[in-house]
């Protein structure tokens, strides 16, 4: 979208430096007086530019960024076992290095929102509102099945040892949950059981791609739950 200015950076964090892409309007007149900047969690293996597509809708009216985990993109590498922890760590240090207008937005993809989740309860002052797509909330028998499996490997293993049920009962902040149709419907779904006060919309028309196909529905429902 040409009215956008997409420019890309780095910023300092605990765990190295993190790469981070940003879209904004050319016009910044066009970005809120309240509106808090839009942070955009990538899944694994993927790396901020996961979001380039969807991106440009959701930075209609705001400053969206997509910052790249460590080790993943080209934020540093890191050479310790990777954790929700650690990148949610490395993301809010992302965040505080920036202009936020305050309390920032989090949007997480799969393991994404896990991050989110997990940034939501560690700096509760500094998030406003969660959009979690196709949420991982898996029971500990699904991650035990995960973490015996070949796909632990790397960040991954992060991801199959988060305790949702433990995590996502304490989260108080508003949370929209969007699930397309994918394999984490269910898992979605209860996510949603287990947050208080949590809204939940389907997508059963939307496949994978999801953020390709469903870009223009997903960043709608999106901008309407962040800006009513």
């Amino acid at each position: 979208m040409s009215d956008l200015r997409i420019i890309r950076g780095a910023s300092p964090s605990r765990h190295g430096g993190i790469h981070w892409y940003e879209w904004k309007p050319k016009d910044e007149a066009r970005i809120g007086p309240i509106a808090p900047d839009l942070v955009l969690l990538h899944p694994l293996p993927h790396d901020g530019a996961f979001f380039n597509t969807i991106a440009p809708f959701l930075a209609a009216g705001r400053t969206v960024i997509a910052p790249d985990y460590p080790g993943y993109g080209r934020s540093d590498p890191f050479g310790g076992t990777p954790s929700v922890e650690m990148y949610a760590d490395a993301m809010m240090d992302t965040i505080r290095s920036r202009d936020t207008h305050g309390k920032a937005d989090l949007f997480g993809f799969h393991t994404g929102s896990l991050v989110a989740t997990e940034m939501s309860l560690r700096y509760p002052d500094e998030v406003h509102s969660l959009v979690q797509v196709d949420v991982p909330f898996f029971d500990p028998v699904k991650r035990k099945e995960l973490l015996d499996s070949d796909w632990a490997v790397g960040g991954f293993i992060a991801a199959f040892s988060y305790p949702c049920e433990e995590r996502y009962t304490k989260l108080q902040h508003e949370t929209l949950v969007l699930a397309t149709a994918s394999d984490l419907l269910e898992p979605s779904r209860n996510a949603v059981e287990a947050m208080p006060g949590s809204v939940l919309r389907e997508f059963p028309d939307i496949e994978a791609p999801a953020l390709e196909n469903g870009a223009a529905a997903i960043s709608e429902a999106t901008l309407q739950f962040l800006d009513p």
